[in-house]
């Protein structure tokens, strides 16, 4: 029986001293190991609804006095100077693939289903017009809008969207249909959950011409540049 009991004496005492080297001191505590943060993005697909002004550039906002003849007869529409507008635009952004860069930039897709905007005209008297009324003609724009998109989430909900999209547009002013399915916008956003601030310079020329194929074509610069607020969900 010693020979059992013995052995197992010793083995008792040795766990037991090698048990109490291990533990800390009475009183103190092990130390906590703090793991690092991670950052988690919040970079989600979603709707966007935007509205805002529209301030036309370049040729846009500086017309030389331009007429368009009607054929087959002496009468003339007359390109008047555009003044500041508004824009209604809704999309989607549509990302691809996970974050990166530590979870801080997303690529994707920005697609404007839908945008329409107008900016009214100085008002002026229809050419050979025989009444001192004047007039104020408006420029009537509408299309959709799709291109990469390129989000930033430096820090908890804060966005920022830079983006490149090219704008199929229909125009019309005054009598006149216009297009052209390459415009270009260059575009800055800074959102804050559903919040958003856009910035954008879209540019380009739309060909107008009166309601008849055979009619004369003009190119007329419709250069814009914009400020948008809205929601984002």
């Amino acid at each position: 029986m010693k020979k059992f009991f013995l052995p197992f004496l010793f083995v008792f005492f040795t766990s037991t001293f090698l048990y109490s080297q291990d533990q800390p001191p009475q009183g103190q505590t092990q130390p906590t190991v703090t793991q690092p943060k991670t950052f988690t993005s919040h970079i989600k697909s979603g709707f966007y609804m935007k509205f805002g002004g529209s301030f036309p550039m370049v040729d846009f906002a500086n017309q030389h006095m331009n007429y368009y003849p009607y054929k087959g007869t002496i009468d003339t529409i007359k390109f008047n100077q555009a003044k500041f507008g508004f824009v209604f635009e809704l999309g989607y952004l549509i990302y691809i693939g996970p974050s990166f860069a530590n979870h801080h930039l997303r690529a994707g897709i920005d697609a404007t289903f839908l945008t329409a905007s107008f900016n009214p005209t100085d008002q002026a008297l229809p050419p050979n017009s025989k009444s001192s009324k004047k007039y104020e003609y408006w420029y009537y724009f509408g299309g959709q809008k799709f291109g990469p998109v390129l989000t930033i989430n430096p820090v908890d909900y804060l966005m920022i969207d830079l983006s490149y999209k090219v704008n199929a547009t229909a125009a019309w002013y005054n009598s006149m249909w216009g297009s052209n399915y390459t415009l270009n916008e260059v575009s800055l956003g800074i959102r804050y959950r559903i919040m958003l601030f856009a910035f954008q310079y879209n540019w380009g020329k739309v060909r107008f011409t009166y309601n008849q194929d055979d009619n004369p074509k003009y190119w007329l610069d419709t250069s814009t540049f914009r400020i948008l607020v809205g929601i984002k969900i």
